[in-house]
């Protein structure tokens, strides 16, 4: 278990720094249409809104800028919106070339299931000593799936999944990688930072 991000007024953390952990897909979290997941192939899902917004999502911008909807994206990440501002980008296997995407297959959903909201806080206090609690439990998680990412000729097809565990103002990220097809030796993985609502559209990354 490896790398963390820290953004200010927020921490996001990516668990799972290998790209090949012996993960199988039963060890992902529930996803599927019978898990009330959004399902596409080959296209992105539409924009959503979150369960209840998350606050301080970014350290550059006007004060209390939060997040209220979510965009899942067939190319590999996940993106944070307030209405038409684009956020934060979640990157867990983006910019890996020109693939054919024509196969990939995403889920996503927003849920406050409360037997996955325990196994995730369980998880992320496990390896970061207990920062959710009886008083500040986690609410709401985004569960985000990609199955046979790039898969066509001989890219066997990639399987990874990000969940976003947040109560509103703490949040965290669990990144799972099943496999990465050994085609794909390159790729953008972690967050990025946008914010275009200044004067003069100035951009900033993190």
């Amino acid at each position: 278990m490896g790398s963390v991000v820290l953004l200010t007024r927020t921490i996001l953390v990516i668990l799972s720094t290998c790209y090949t952990n012996g993960l199988e897909l039963a060890d992902l979290y529930p996803y599927g249409t019978e898990h009330g997941d959004a399902t596409r192939i080959g296209s992105g899902l539409p924009i959503a809104p979150l369960l209840a917004p998350i606050n301080n999502l970014v350290g550059f911008g006007p004060a209390n800028l939060r997040a209220t909807r979510y965009e899942l994206a067939y190319t590999g990440y996940l993106e944070f919106k307030n209405d038409g501002i684009d956020l934060i980008y979640v990157n867990l296997l983006f910019g890996s070339g020109p693939l054919d995407q024509s196969r990939t297959k995403i889920h996503g959903r927003n849920t406050a299931d409360p037997d996955l909201l325990k196994k995730a806080m369980d998880q992320i206090n496990e390896a970061f000593s207990n920062v959710f609690c009886s008083t500040s439990p986690p609410t709401q998680l985004i569960i985000v799936t990609w199955i046979d990412f790039a898969k066509a000729g001989s890219n066997l097809g990639s399987n990874f999944q990000l969940i976003v565990v947040t109560n509103g103002n703490i949040t965290f990220g669990i990144a799972l990688y099943v496999n990465v097809d050994a085609s794909i030796t390159s790729a953008t993985t972690g967050i990025e930072s946008e914010i275009t609502v200044f004067p003069r559209g100035n951009a900033y990354s993190l």
